[in-house]
């Protein structure tokens, strides 16, 4: 019997709930208080961004890789544009870019995705910046962290939210729901194997919109970038892909 690629296994899952919900409308109506941001996203459809920022150490990631923050880069977003063209009705620009939280430009997108943020360093002027996203209706993806990255990260949360504290996101949120049905219990960690559980960490404003989701113990942009199991096995890298559309449909909806 022939291999099934993870492409066809997110067309076939795609196809027996393309019903559930259109989502075409959503770019045009959104912005984080900028006047051009409507503009800028019905024009051009859905645009990654990835942020780039001063890290600690010497800035190389594992093995020489390049610095933390670009891990995966750009066939990870490559990948991911594919994977929402292939299996939604988003419109996708073709071109991801990379910012970092002092420009400007960060108020035109409603969703920013940033890589191992247990080497993250923030200073005042980002730290305020993020905030004053976050108030404007944006949301943020942290991924590609484990073990003791979670201090670092949880220091530069607390930079910008003092008052508040990330919860676990229970399996039961509708964000493993709204497009593919997904367990996070069952699911695969890339991020260490067997050494770390997957976790899931979210915070919410006052409102109850979810601001940020963290994918804690668990690495999803090495899903995207390894689709064919090079790396990770094709069942992780299937659900990489699940998780990181419905993340996206999730933010843009609510």
């Amino acid at each position: 019997m022939p291999s099934v690629t993870p492409w066809q296994v997110l067309t076939i899952m795609n196809s027996r709930i393309q019903n559930r919900i259109i989502i075409a409308f959503l770019l045009v109506v959104w912005s984080v208080g900028a006047p051009q941001a409507t503009n800028a996203q019905s024009e051009h459809g859905f645009r990654f961004v990835r942020i780039r920022y001063e890290e600690a150490g010497n800035g190389w990631g594992r093995r020489n890789w390049g610095p933390f923050w670009r891990h995966d880069y750009p066939t990870a977003e490559e990948n991911l544009r594919e994977a929402i063209e292939r299996t939604t009705l988003l419109r996708v620009e073709s071109q991801s870019i990379v910012l970092t939280l002092k420009d400007e430009e960060i108020f035109e997108y409603p969703i920013l995705y940033l890589c191992e943020p247990g080497h993250w360093l923030m200073d005042e002027e980002e730290g305020l910046n993020l905030r004053k996203y976050f108030d404007r209706g944006g949301f943020v993806l942290f991924d590609d962290f484990a073990g003791r990255d979670w201090q670092n990260f949880y220091f530069n949360i607390k930079q910008v939210f003092p008052e508040k504290e990330p919860v676990l996101l229970n399996p039961d949120h509708p964000v493993w729901t709204i497009y593919y049905d997904i367990d996070p219990v069952q699911a695969p960690s890339i991020k260490g194997r067997d050494r770390f559980d997957d976790q899931y960490y979210a915070l919410f404003d006052d409102n109850g919109r979810m601001m940020f989701l963290a994918c804690y113990n668990q690495d999803i942009g090495d899903g995207w970038e390894h689709p064919f199991g090079r790396r990770v096995l094709a069942e992780a890298s299937t659900v990489s892909f699940q998780m990181g559309i419905n993340f996206i449909i999730y933010a843009l909806t609510h």
